[in-house]
């Protein structure tokens, strides 16, 4: 996948999945991710047993916790997200989680924006060697000072988190959300031309799910309704061309989406989001309970 997604929902969101050009084949001192690549990878590593549930995507989905997961389909999980995921993480988080248990079927989430991939790889991921060996040179070799952080529990969720206060986190909110809707005015979405090679790590990670016997479940990241609401005033031409893309995909690939792009279908709250683009954990274990039950089995 080149997202997630994991990862762009209009032109004011699409900041979550930045592709990688050639800035990625220079040597770089920093780890622009905090460390989150190498954490999960090694806490990957670390398990005890195969987990039978897999998340992946960008920093949108590192609220998806495992063990609330597990009350609702009987499976114990890994949280893969990272900064800024794209599809090329998700590829390598599946790859390496696979072959750590050989011949283990497991559900899949895969959390993405209405762009649904982005071309390139984060330059983090490709400077780990136990990523680089599924990128068949992409992304160059380089340099980080990346180290396992503590900011992760075992089983990749987020170990503290701290929330803002309810009218501190309403001004950020309010900010972003601002804006979010100026930027689309500034530059109102228009229809795109679909370039087959973003979606390379995408298709081949459903593929390699598919291949193991497994049906993934893609999230749709939901969007905070009054940016979705100026989106829509445009006729929201990224949707549709997700939509569209889903469809065709379905002709090769098996998978199921769920679209929860609009809060309302999964009872979601304005009042729940720590910013333009992300839902705090009230409103991730309203989606995740959505989800579960909208995935056609998929999940258990």
């Amino acid at each position: 996948m080149r997202v997630f997604a994991l990862v762009t929902v209009c032109v004011a969101l699409g900041a979550a999945s930045t592709g990688a050009g050639s800035a990625n084949r220079t040597r770089v001192a920093r780890c622009p991710d905090t460390g989150d690549r190498t954490t999960k990878l090694t806490l990957i590593e670390r398990l005890r047993r195969s987990p039978g549930l897999l998340i992946v995507g960008s920093s949108r989905a590192r609220l998806a916790a495992p063990a609330f997961l597990q009350t609702l389909t009987g499976r114990t999980g890994f949280n893969a997200a990272v900064t800024g995921g794209t599809a090329a993480d998700a590829w390598v988080m599946t790859r390496f989680t696979a072959e750590s248990w050989p011949r283990r079927r497991r559900g899949y989430l895969l959390f993405v924006d209405a762009g649904i991939a982005t071309n390139g790889v984060p330059p983090p991921l490709a400077a780990d060697p136990r990523a680089r060996r599924y990128l068949d040179g992409d992304g160059g070799h380089l340099s980080l000072g990346c180290r396992v952080s503590s900011r992760y529990r075992a089983d990749g969720s987020i170990a503290h988190y701290y929330p803002k206060s309810r009218g501190e986190r309403a001004r950020i909110v309010a900010k972003s959300v601002a804006a979010a809707i100026a930027s689309i005015r500034a530059h109102p979405p228009q229809p795109e031309k679909v370039d087959p090679t973003r979606y390379t790590y995408f298709e081949r990670t459903i593929a390699f799910m598919n291949r193991q016997g497994d049906r993934p479940v893609i999230v749709l990241n939901p969007i905070h309704p009054q940016v979705l609401a100026e989106l829509e005033k445009y006729g929201f031409p990224r949707r549709k061309a997700a939509h569209e893309y889903f469809d065709r995909l379905r002709q090769r690939i098996d998978f199921v989406v769920v679209d929860c792009e609009d809060i309302r279908v999964w009872g979601g709250s304005a009042d729940e989001f720590s910013n333009a683009t992300h839902i705090d954990p009230v409103n991730m274990r309203r989606m995740l309970r959505y989800v579960v039950s909208n995935s056609a089995g998929a999940l258990g």
